[in-house]
């Protein structure tokens, strides 16, 4: 308790979260220049969620044919935001930061879509037909085989249950 009092007397704590909470604004501290920088911030925030479902919910190369499906523009984030593009990305106290910010974000896009690219989709409906049609023939195969073991083993079973008088009738012996 006397460590915790002299800690507080000192501000030794409080200093360490400041300096943490500092450190961890100083990237973003731009936003607070303007509203409308806050505002495209968000924009891009939200923009990005929605491309990660995307992303996410699509594994073919043919999905990411169309960029604007999976990928942020500068002209979706001004419509966001009810400006214009030009000056919200190049003329702005804030602008060079912003297109640092969006160029990030984008980044984060091209990187998450060839991560999912990389990653094999499992199950039968991600197979082309051709694997399909081989996978079907040999396990087709091998059933037939375990059914006609199985048919084999019960026969010889039966066979070695039956009592021996039973089996010189039956011309089995």
């Amino acid at each position: 308790m006397t460590d915790d009092y002299y800690s507080e007397f000192l501000g030794i704590d409080g200093q360490k979260e400041e300096s943490d909470k500092l450190d961890i604004d100083k990237d973003i501290e731009w936003i607070k220049l303007h509203p409308t920088a806050k505002e495209a911030f968000e924009a891009i925030n939200s923009l990005k969620k929605e491309k990660m479902r995307y992303i996410s919910g699509h594994h073919s190369k043919q999905s990411y044919k169309t960029l604007s499906l999976w990928t942020i523009s500068k002209a979706e984030v001004a419509r966001r935001v009810d400006k214009a593009p030009q000056p919200l990305f190049n003329s702005n106290t804030y602008s060079e930061k912003l297109s640092n910010y969006y160029n990030d974000a984008n980044e984060v896009l091209i990187n998450f879509k060839e991560k999912r690219l990389k990653t094999r989709s499992k199950g039968y409906q991600h197979k082309s037909k051709e694997e399909l049609k081989i996978s079907t023939i040999k396990l087709t195969k091998e059933n037939e085989q375990l059914l006609q073991k199985n048919c084999e083993k019960l026969f010889e079973k039966m066979l070695n249950k039956l009592p021996f008088d039973i089996k010189q009738k039956l011309g089995l012996s």
